[in-house]
């Protein structure tokens, strides 16, 4: 089903069980395009059940018009690597050939943080023939327990910009609770979260020219509420054999909170060049019972707002001022967006009565 907002935005309603899209990136494989009949596809994430089972690819028929032709599927894959109970895909990016997928590495809305978030996983974009059909494409699936989460909580400490303090039902629901899970079940990971660290919740990701990836932070947020950037590199040495581990090259602050709020996190990412693209909104859904949301009253009703600001290239830090775009309110739960050849924008939002896709064009004045 097919319409026109207010807002000139064209909505499509999808059915994407169990409705939890999170992130959208856009097909770049001429052949996957071919066997389906498309001209253009997007790739997008679901974060209820295991990677292997949550990535779909959405196409628009080739011929038809904007409003029609729109397919839906399933990916047909398999999990290889470490582990595959994962849960809660909140970004989908490429670089080199290879589509990456990140977990949220955070927890449910009264904590703890849960080790089964904490992943990354991958696939080969070619070796996609056809989306459904024999042979099923390898996801592989690295799980490193809190890798990422000890070596950006070390990087903000030594390095980082100063971030808003923890409050106590956030630290208490999840480092506390983190800690003492750990040290009760005798898990593994025990030590790798530490009293004075932050929880983190990644739910963008976009990869720069260089192969450095930026990930956006939904929390922690700066001291001053802007939300906040890490720019890794070498993410791919999670899928490599030895010890050699990804590291934090700096962290961006930007200065993109909307309308009704005192602070924003990072909904989804999109580069193209040297230009980032970034939806921010409130640092949780206002539905449940969120720790954040009572410590954190000011990022409740933040309206989600689509910004765009220019990368230095030679650059891996610092503070970014950000240009408005659009915003979004009547819709809070922005989750994804991607940029397609032709300069069409996407979007996708999580709501209760299904997944919708929206897009539109820039205009220049």
């Amino acid at each position: 089903m097919a319409s026109t907002g207010e807002d000139g935005l064209h909505q499509l309603s999808l059915n994407l069980h169990p409705n939890e899209a999170s992130g959208l990136l856009a097909v770049e494989n001429d052949a996957l395009l071919e066997a389906h009949g498309w001209e253009f596809a997007l790739w997008a994430v679901l974060d209820e059940g295991e990677i292997h089972d949550c990535v779909a690819i959405i196409g628009h028929r080739r011929g038809a018009t904007l409003e029609e032709g729109w397919e839906i599927d399933r990916l047909y894959a398999i999990p290889t690597g470490d582990d595959a109970r994962t849960e809660d895909a909140e970004a989908i990016m490429r670089h080199d050939g290879w589509v990456y997928m990140l977990g949220s590495h955070f927890g449910s809305k009264r904590g703890p943080l849960q080790p089964k978030r904490a992943f990354v996983a991958r696939f080969r974009e070619s070796e996609v023939t056809h989306a459904t059909r024999e042979p099923a494409v390898e996801v592989e699936v690295s799980r490193r327990s809190f890798v990422l989460h000890r070596l950006i909580n070390d990087a903000l400490k030594a390095s980082g910009p100063q971030t808003i303090p923890l409050g106590p039902k956030s630290y208490e629901a999840y480092i506390e609770d983190t800690r003492r899970r750990g040290a009760e079940k005798r898990k593994k990971w025990e030590g790798l979260v530490h009293d004075d660290d932050l929880p983190l919740n990644f739910e963008g990701a976009a990869f720069r020219a260089d192969g450095s990836l930026l990930l956006g932070l939904r929390f922690p947020v700066a001291a001053d509420g802007r939300p906040i950037l890490v720019e890794l590199e070498g993410i791919e040495r999670l899928f490599e054999p030895g010890d050699r581990l990804p590291e934090v090259e700096g962290f961006w602050v930007v200065d993109a909170v909307g309308r009704n709020g005192e602070m924003a996190g990072v909904r989804d990412l999109a580069i193209v060049g040297d230009e980032l693209h970034l939806v921010t909104g409130n640092v949780d859904s206002r539905e449940g019972q969120s720790v954040l949301t009572q410590d954190y009253p000011g990022g409740r009703d933040t309206i989600a707002t689509h910004f765009r600001c220019t990368l230095p290239p030679d650059r891996h830090s610092g503070s970014l001022e950000a240009e408005f775009v659009r915003e979004f309110p009547t819709l809070p739960r922005v989750e994804g967006i991607t940029i397609t050849d032709d300069g069409r924008f996407f979007y996708v939002t999580d709501e209760d009565e299904g997944v919708h896709l929206r897009l539109t064009r820039i205009l220049v004045g």
